[in-house]
């Protein structure tokens, strides 16, 4: 996967704390003639590959990112532990840069 964002999290548990790394392929055509955007999250040893499918490149990161937020909280409440990004409780891939509505 040619990776062109990428944020690192850490997961703290009650018997420590696991960096987890997530990475977002760039959207590409795909043979059928939409897009498809890969992406990546490393929880600690442990990685998940998937990629989501949209009618352009622009809901093809959409979406990718829509299923990271997912993708993290799964993983977090299987791991029983807290997602944490800069040392501040993370909630959202979309909170960091403002772009999700604080009233919605």
């Amino acid at each position: 996967m040619d990776a062109f964002a990428e944020r690192l999290l850490e997961l703290r548990t009650e018997i420590g704390s696991i960096e987890i790394a997530v990475k977002v392929g760039r959207p590409e055509p795909d043979p059928r003639g939409d897009w498809t955007c890969q992406y990546e999250i490393g929880f600690g040893e442990t990685t998940r590959r998937g990629a989501t499918h949209g009618i352009d490149s622009m809901q093809a990161l959409q979406l990718t990112i829509a299923t990271l937020d997912v993708e993290l909280e799964v993983g977090a409440k299987r791991l029983k532990g807290k997602l944490y990004h800069l040392g501040e409780p993370f909630e959202s891939m979309l909170d960091g840069g403002n772009l999700k509505s604080k009233n919605a």
